[in-house]
């Protein structure tokens, strides 16, 4: 796949179901894509910022793409291999999960062989280097996985140091540098997180059933200074291999049949180029899971790489440490799935947490490695002019799948809890109810945006929590009230 890579540079009482709707595919036929509907706009007022097309305003501070990486074990020289054999159960790659619990795609496993630095230490083999330096590679199988992601332990990491990852043959290297794995250990510290959740560094996303991680010493440096350990990795599932290489037609198109191709919407594109695919890890389990999430423009207009999601998919700033994007996440052109479009891009290197609330489910993170050219900065509604009856469009990737889009309206506002939403007034409400009258939403959408039009824009007015919406029809979702959310902290960011 010729997928990019930027370097780390009125509501009752509701039973609900898994988060970001109900993943039952009914034999109910897909309705035909309609034309723009006329929409119950939002008032007009001073309380928004505007998105940002930076393609219409191209700037030099845009990521570009970096020269790729190369392995650099000589061919031939001895690399350490580590086996785990079969995962014994795979759980997560299509059951079901509990209300307000995010898609679920990797399982952590235990790496005892190298859980301590002597342990990996002793599995290296060091090559000299054509700059004096020393490489050495050590391989990781976990039978059956069709990905996989190593947890790092980066307890002392020698300066110009090189971390570099990959998979299969034709899997692209992602390296990671000493100064990229300080500044994240330091992240996480500013972030609250001790011990050796701050140092655990978790690798990308790898193509296969074995993943190695190849270290690089600059000239000089003694081996016995380096203290590193794996000590969990996350198998990702045959999920994994559907959602994020997308290499064959029947990796593509596991969510529901009632969901509308984005592309067949000409009018949604600006707002489609705002939207990407999440995959994170958390350290302490080493489970993975995916989301989605938005970019948001600040009132400035900075370009700040500010990223809106649901609280229950990112929590905690060692979460945000972990986050993979995939931008561009669609298809070529309307239907056109297996083709998608070319220029999908990975963005590794993790986020800041900036904002959490897990009563609005909200999550503001800030990227440490800029998005991908033509991306679009989402507009924002912050107001209170937010009615029943009120239009909205939701973009999201459901069960990981290429991006699909929503049309609904704001039916009421809610309080939720765990599993149960109840009615709530416009004061008190912190969930905007939402109803569907095209598409619906599943697993992997948790933590898209609605968007809400005035004049010939759209704003984020909202972030999906769950609910129980289905491609057969009834239910509602939930979404965070993104005016909430900005009173409560997320204004100090973007205002």
């Amino acid at each position: 796949m010729m997928m990019r890579h930027i370097l780390w540079a009125a509501v009752a009482a509701t039973a609900l179901t898994a988060c970001g709707g109900d993943s039952s595919d009914s034999p109910a036929p897909s309705p035909t894509p309609t034309p723009t509907p006329s929409p119950s706009p939002l008032p007009v007022s001073g309380d928004r910022i505007e998105p940002l097309d930076t393609a219409l305003s191209p700037s030099s501070a845009q990521a570009k793409s970096a020269q790729a990486a190369t392995r650099h074990i000589p061919a031939g020289a001895p690399v350490g291999r580590v086996q785990l054999g079969p995962l014994a159960v795979v759980k997560s790659a299509v059951a079901p999960e509990a209300k307000g619990v995010a898609y679920r795609i990797g399982e952590g496993r235990d790496v005892l062989a190298t859980a301590e630095a002597d342990g990996l230490a002793a599995l290296l083999s060091w090559s000299p280097t054509a700059d004096g330096g020393l490489v050495a590679g050590i391989s990781f199988v976990a039978d059956g996985a069709q990905a996989v992601r190593l947890g790092v332990l980066a307890d002392s990491i020698p300066a110009g140091t090189v971390l570099r990852f990959y998979g299969a043959e034709t899997d692209e290297v992602v390296e990671m540098s000493a100064a990229q794995l300080a500044a994240l250990r330091l992240g996480n510290e500013q972030g609250g997180v001790t011990g050796d959740a701050a140092r655990m560094v978790w690798g990308p996303d790898t193509t296969g059933d074995v993943s190695t991680l190849e270290v690089q010493l600059a000239p000089g440096v003694d081996p016995a200074v380096l203290r590193l350990a794996v000590p969990r990795l996350s198998h990702l599932g045959a999920t994994a291999e559907q959602t994020l290489t997308s290499k064959t037609v029947e990796s593509i198109g596991s969510s529901a049949s009632c969901h509308q191709d984005v592309m067949c919407r000409p009018d949604l594109e600006t707002e489609s180029r705002s939207v990407a695919k999440m995959l994170y890890t958390s350290s302490a389990d080493g489970r993975s899971y995916m989301c989605t999430g938005t970019l948001l423009n600040d009132a400035k207009g900075s370009r700040t790489p500010n990223f809106v999601t649901a609280t229950h998919c990112v929590p905690d700033q060692a979460t945000a440490s972990s986050l993979i994007t995939y931008w561009f996440f669609r298809a070529a052109a309307c239907n056109s799935t297996p083709q998608y479009d070319q220029s999908m891009t990975r963005v590794t290197g993790g986020s800041q947490l900036l904002f959490a609330n897990a009563s609005i489910d909200t999550t503001l993170l800030r990227l440490y490695s800029s998005p991908p050219a033509r991306v679009v900065y989402a507009g924002s509604y912050f107001g209170a002019g937010v009615q029943s009856g009120l239009d909205v469009v939701g973009i999201h990737d459901p069960m990981g799948d290429l991006q699909k889009y929503s049309l609904g309206e704001v039916t009421g506002y809610a309080l939720c809890t765990s599993d149960s939403c109840n009615a709530a007034d416009a004061n008190t409400g912190l969930r905007y109810q939402v109803t569907w009258q095209l598409g619906s939403t599943q697993q992997g959408s948790s933590g898209s945006a609605i968007f809400a039009q005035s004049g010939n824009s759209r704003y984020v007015i909202g972030t999906l929590w769950g609910g129980n919406a289905s491609c057969s029809g009834g239910g509602a979702d939930y979404y965070g009230r993104f005016n909430k959310a900005y009173d409560a902290g997320v204004k100090n960011w973007i205002q």
